[in-house]
């Protein structure tokens, strides 16, 4: 990321024994091993992050899925490396990205100058709150320009001139009068367009969009959607789109990884998953969506989930899901399920997906 990024940046150590990533890969880009990501409080130890695996391939979106607080967005700033390190700390597992020479990278193993050579180059992100992303006393043409300078070492007229192509390709209007504008005086939808246009300065392989969305209008959302695939698609590159929609899981994206409480508890092809979910968890977030129709063509009642996310501090035992599960039994209470083949390249952490249907 550039030097006016508002973020911090943080070096983690490396812990051994990664277990084989979820998905099956031709050209893997990011591959996440068994992560753990903890926040050191006065309070206690937060796991936010415990025991993720997740992998993304050239040209392939994954979606990442879940509640807030369920760990999406710490599992996308964890490989950015973008968490304080006050309290942040990964603890165990492994990040490894592929780069542009084909040679495999640990991420957490680099140090921090490393780091910043990869981060904003190789690897983006797109934060889902752009006002306070956007650097407000600088203006959208030196904030896009500024990642150019940094990793293509282009002088301030040549950057600029890719600025402009950048807000053209991002479909800003009048890109020449707005270049020089600052963050205030765009609209949401157009700052958004900002924050992809700082992504995409450097070509990146792999592109973390962060709930790039959830602030928008839903006319302005269908827009960003149709040009994040637009420009993946051009680009060739890997993406991972976090989000708490799975309405637009389907418009976007290939591979679906559901989270809750801090794990991975469902994942495979989208078609797959929102056809046929093998997790109580999942079914329960698409029971969440007003438009959805059954089986026999109706519209399927919407149910809320009842309760809340468990403690963080203090998740329960057995399955974090159960106390919310209308098909918990008593050994989910007790017994941790693990991620469990249900199909082709679909997987699942629950004890019963054979029993029940859902």
């Amino acid at each position: 990321m550039a030097s006016k990024s508002m973020r911090m940046h943080w070096p983690v150590m490396l812990s051994p024994d990664p277990i084989k990533p979820l998905g099956q890969l031709q050209r893997p880009v990011l591959m996440v091993r068994d992560l753990k990501t903890h926040f050191f409080t006065e309070a206690g130890v937060v796991k936010a992050v415990n025991g993720v695996s997740l992998s993304v391939s050239e040209g392939e979106t994954l979606a990442v899925v879940g509640e807030s607080g369920s760990g999406k967005s710490v599992t996308g700033l964890t490989v950015m490396r973008l968490l304080s390190r006050t309290t942040a700390r990964v603890v165990g597992g492994s990040i490894e990205f592929c780069d542009r020479n084909g040679k495999v990278v640990d991420v957490l193993g680099l140090s921090e100058a490393a780091m910043q050579r990869v981060r904003g180059h190789d690897i983006a992100m797109i934060f889902q709150d752009p006002m306070s992303s956007l650097n407000p006393v600088f203006t959208i043409g030196d904030q896009i320009a500024e990642p150019i300078r940094i990793h293509k070492g282009l002088d301030r007229r040549q950057a600029r001139e890719q600025a402009l192509d950048l807000l053209r390709q991002v479909g800003i209007s009048d890109p020449e009068q707005r270049i020089d504008n600052y963050p205030h005086q765009l609209s949401g939808g157009m700052r958004q367009r900002v924050m992809i246009a700082v992504a995409l300065a450097c070509d990146p392989r792999l592109l973390i969009a962060d709930e790039p969305t959830t602030a928008l209008d839903v006319t302005i959302q269908a827009q960003i959607i149709a040009l994040l695939k637009r420009l993946q698609g051009e680009r060739r590159m890997a993406m991972i789109f976090v989000t708490h929609d799975l309405k637009l899981v389907d418009e976007i994206a290939d591979r679906v990884a559901v989270m809750y409480a801090s794990q991975v508890v469902e994942e495979g092809p989208v078609k797959t998953v929102l056809a046929r979910p093998r997790h109580p968890y999942t079914r329960a977030l698409l029971d969440c969506i007003p438009s959805r129709r059954d089986a026999s063509g109706g519209r399927r009642k919407l149910r809320p989930i009842p309760g809340t996310l468990p403690n963080p501090l203090s998740p329960p035992l057995g399955c974090r899901f159960h106390s919310r599960c209308a098909f918990a039994a008593e050994r989910c209470k007790a017994i941790e399920p693990a991620l469990e083949a249900v199909g082709e390249d679909h997987v699942t952490r629950c004890l019963r997906w054979k029993e029940i249907e859902l």
